[in-house]
């Protein structure tokens, strides 16, 4: 049974999507700050290293939320990957920034979102796994959700060897991706982004980068945006 740790559960809905990369917290650093200076353009942009106590202390280092990403923490992990969490209020993770992340600078990247319940959008689970092949980018991508009154099933590209594809053969279709299925997936990649004891803190420095003045920005304040569950 797959659990969210207290401080996922308190930083609810924006810890339902924290990307993935495989590859130290060093080298995502630096294709981050390639990335964001090319989003940002004549923008400026502001990073950094910092250390934290907890996951809660760095997820306090956001000043607050936007609706588009303004900030942005590559958290290091006592594994292979390194996660990414941002300050969006929509609270779906960073797709473009994903794909940008393996055609540009050959990362291997999982795109993920898992709530059964309402959030920022209607129930559902998703991932796009994504790995450059050489002259190429591999993309998995699975879709379960619900949109309105009916549920949406689809998938892409050749499955994973984590995946439990069984499940997909399911005769309701919100049964065949939910919370559960999807993080067992992903530990079975070597990930338990709702654990703290996978994140390599204080031990490690995280990164943190951020865009000062972007166009469009609507502010949130953490009261308007954070729905905590209370602690298991």
């Amino acid at each position: 049974m797959v659990s969210k740790d207290a401080t996922v559960r308190r930083w609810l809905p924006s810890t339902l999507s924290l990307d993935l990369v495989e590859g130290p917290v060093q080298r995502v650093a630096e294709a981050l700050r390639v990335e964001f200076l090319r989003f940002a353009g004549a923008e400026r942009v502001a990073a950094g290293w910092h250390r934290f106590d907890s996951l809660d202390a760095a997820f306090r280092s956001a000043p607050n939320f936007d609706n588009v990403v303004t900030f942005l923490l590559a958290l290091p992990t006592r594994s292979k990957w390194t996660v990414l969490w941002n300050n969006s209020f929509l609270c779906d993770g960073y797709d473009s920034l994903c794909w940008c992340l393996t055609s540009h600078h050959d990362l291997t990247t999982i795109h993920w979102a898992a709530h059964d319940d309402w959030t920022t959008f209607q129930s559902g689970a998703s991932f796009t796994y994504r790995q450059h092949d050489g002259a190429d980018v591999f993309e998995r991508s699975v879709y379960c959700g619900q949109e309105d009154k009916r549920w949406v099933f689809h998938a892409t590209g050749q499955p994973l060897d984590e995946e439990n594809t069984a499940e997909y053969a399911a005769r309701r279709k919100r049964d065949r991706l939910n919370e559960q299925s999807l993080l067992l997936m992903l530990r079975r990649l070597g990930a338990r982004p709702w654990s703290e004891d996978f994140y390599a803190l204080p031990e490690q420095e995280c990164f943190a980068i951020s865009r000062q003045s972007p166009p469009l920005a609507q502010t949130r304040t953490r009261e308007q945006v954070l729905r905590p569950l209370p602690d298991e």
